[in-house]
């Protein structure tokens, strides 16, 4: 099981599995899962990167990420 969340430092949406202690996200800032506010839970691998894909470009305006091209 994966869980979706997002970065107190930079707002990105990101994946982690659930048994894993620690993330840390690009902007540098390592969060401790145990205390984060999950938003969702993906069954796998794939599932989670999509839910995390749909979420950062709905969300794009408020961290400044645009799309590619």
């Amino acid at each position: 099981m994966y869980l979706i969340f997002r970065c107190a430092g930079c707002g990105r949406h990101l994946y982690a599995e659930e048994s894993a202690a620690t993330r840390t996200c690009p902007c540098g800032k390592r969060i401790k899962i145990d205390t984060v506010k999950v938003i969702s839970r993906a069954e796998d691998e794939r599932e989670a990167g999509d839910l995390v894909r749909e979420l950062q470009m709905g969300g794009r305006e408020m961290t400044g990420f645009s799309p590619a091209g």
